[in-house]
């Protein structure tokens, strides 16, 4: 019997760097909380989330793991607004979680990998000026992506 993993699964050193993340978020967590079963909890998810991302990008293509922080956000802020929130939360979950969930379609829609990625996130000038218009460049490529096969 061979000791490889299968091809879905996430190799042995990205299983080993999510287990060293998942270690730092739960002492962090310790460390200001206080708490060993509630660090223990959230490192254990976060293990979980990236394992479950990790897989995905095996399994569908890169930007999968995007869809899946994307779905997460979104299922999460519907959570949130049946226990009754504030606006400003609801804004911005399901902001934060479409917008990931449209870059990630998108990229997997159009095939670009992180390595291909179109658009360089350089800036030009300051950081008051060039800094904004690499944030703004980076989040408008889902749309850029479109728009580039329409040429």
């Amino acid at each position: 019997m061979s000791p490889a993993l299968p091809a879905w699964l996430p190799d042995r050193p990205a299983i080993t760097d999510s287990l060293t993340r998942a270690i730092f978020v739960g002492g962090t967590l310790y460390v200001v909380e206080r708490s060993l079963s509630y660090a223990a909890t959230a490192g254990l998810a976060f293990l979980a989330l990236q394992l479950l991302a990790d897989t995905a990008e095996n399994v569908v293509g890169d930007y999968a793991d995007s869809v899946v922080l994307g779905t997460l956000i979104l299922g999460a802020t519907g959570y949130v607004a049946v226990l009754g929130s504030a606006l400003g939360t609801l804004v911005g979950g399901v902001a934060a979680g479409g917008w990931f969930l449209a870059d990630g379609v998108q990229h997997l829609r159009h095939g670009v990998t992180r390595d291909e990625v179109g658009v360089q996130y350089t800036h030009e000038g300051s950081a008051l000026t060039g800094l904004p218009k690499a944030l703004l460049a980076r989040l408008a490529e889902p749309l850029l992506l479109e728009t580039r096969d329409r040429q």
